[in-house]
């Protein structure tokens, strides 16, 4: 969406209306202290991120599984869909940042979802990390191809129910 914008803004700046074809002279940028105006590159937004399931039918009543292991992240993803459509289910793991020397487990309870006509499920969220405990919310785009946290660049596979937690604490251990 944000490149329909974007690109909608070119078209627009490129039609000029009734001015001159002439090029305004340009002057260099140089690179100095922030002005005020600017916005620290730690505070500008991130990119948008599309889930790659964003057009996936949504799952049907029953119980999904799913894994990812990575150079920093190993987690496991349960949830359960009745057949009055709610969502509910568990996310586990442990983050192995190994340059950085951090550790941790984590485990995060899904509850109030709803399955609608698309793979998106909004859930109320309890996370706790090594003893802190956070209560939120979180979209999670789940289909029978993968499950997608929104706004993030991975995919958790199809997976076994049936062994998963120690799964997730064999490959996550360090």
């Amino acid at each position: 969406m944000r490149y329909l914008l974007l690109a909608g803004a070119l078209a627009l700046s490129a039609c000029g209306g009734d001015a001159p074809d002439e090029e305004a002279p340009t002057t260099p940028v140089e690179a100095g202290p922030m002005t005020g105006d600017e916005v620290p590159i730690e505070q500008q937004p991130l990119p948008e991120i599309v889930s790659p399931l964003t057009e996936a039918d949504p799952l049907t009543p029953g119980t999904y599984c799913y894994f990812r292991h990575d150079a920093n992240v190993t987690e496991g993803l349960e949830v359960m869909v009745n057949d009055d459509g709610t969502v509910s289910g568990d996310n586990w793991g442990i983050i192995h940042q190994e340059a950085a020397g951090y550790y941790a487990a984590f485990s995060t309870t899904l509850t109030s979802g709803m399955t609608d006509e698309t793979a998106a499920v909004m859930f109320d969220t309890q996370t706790e990390v090594d003893g802190d405990s956070q209560r939120g919310s979180a979209i999670w785009y789940l289909a029978a191809e993968g499950a997608v946290p929104d706004g993030l660049d991975i995919m958790l596979e199809p997976a076994e129910c049936e062994g998963l937690e120690e799964r997730v604490q064999e490959n996550g251990a360090p």
